[in-house]
């Protein structure tokens, strides 16, 4: 009895850590590139690339975004994208127009909000494909102009 009761907890732990560890999983984590092709922007932008690299590091989720324009010129950015709701500040090069994003999970995905000085400029709700190959990032809200933004970014996973 003993022997089938100590079987049958073993079991139930393997069962448990493998359910914790597949929920608490980050389909993020690796490098994406952009597929400009795929990709809608409106307003219109005018990207060569663009690279995004998730990185688990103690326990958070790092984001590090570079992205080549058009005209060359170069931008990065580096955030805190832990699924935790709490604001994060943005760390980019140029001065990004947003200064802070949280971002919480949403079903099997996530949704990220910018703002400036607390008020919510953007939504970005991030998807993934049956065989987590494609990200999805969605942005709805307006950009440091004022302007209405509603773009679509298809990412593959290297």
């Amino acid at each position: 009895m003993t022997r089938l009761l100590r079987t049958l907890s073993i079991f139930v732990l393997v069962l448990t850590v493998t359910g914790l560890a597949s929920g608490q999983s980050d389909p993020r984590i690796g490098t994406w590139k952009l597929n400009v092709a795929e990709s809608k922007f409106d307003p219109a932008a005018s990207r060569k690339n663009e690279t995004r690299t998730y990185q688990m590091s103690d326990g958070a989720v790092m984001v590090h975004v570079e992205v080549t324009l058009s005209d060359g010129s170069k931008q990065e950015v580096s955030f805190d994208g832990t699924p935790n709701g709490k604001d994060h500040p943005y760390n980019a090069t140029p001065a990004f127009y947003a200064d802070t994003i949280s971002v919480r999970r949403e079903g099997n995905g996530f949704v990220g909000e910018s703002k400036k000085e607390g008020k919510l400029l953007f939504t970005t709700t991030d998807t993934f494909s049956a065989d987590g190959k494609v990200l999805t990032l969605t942005t709805k809200g307006v950009n440091a102009k004022g302007q209405s933004v509603n773009s679509v970014r298809v990412y593959e996973k290297q």
